[in-house]
């Protein structure tokens, strides 16, 4: 029993640190989450932005289309105007 008052100073200070670490340990982890979720969703926006261009390049090249879209002789007015947004949308300027 005597050995208990003697650490009782200790061992309060030690309970103290517990509960305040149980109480900051979750805001970290939550932040950690967050972050790692952010960062999730940005890299499947780069790549979905990426697989859209893919693609607006892949249909440019099914039209047959390789020079810029304002020279276009013997297409229509929407086919002028598809290629034109595609080719913006392609990243080509």
């Amino acid at each position: 029993m005597e050995i208990l008052n003697n650490y009782s100073g200790l061992i309060s200070l030690i309970a103290a640190v517990a509960a305040i670490g149980a109480i900051i340990v979750p805001f970290v982890i939550l932040k950690q989450q967050r972050k790692y979720e952010a960062e999730k969703e940005e890299l499947a926006k780069k790549e979905m932005a990426k697989r859209e261009r893919e693609d607006a390049q892949a249909e440019l090249d099914a039209m047959g289309v390789t020079d810029a879209p304002i020279s276009l002789y013997g297409y229509s007015k929407m086919e002028i105007a598809r290629a034109r947004y595609l080719w913006k949308k392609a990243g080509r300027r």
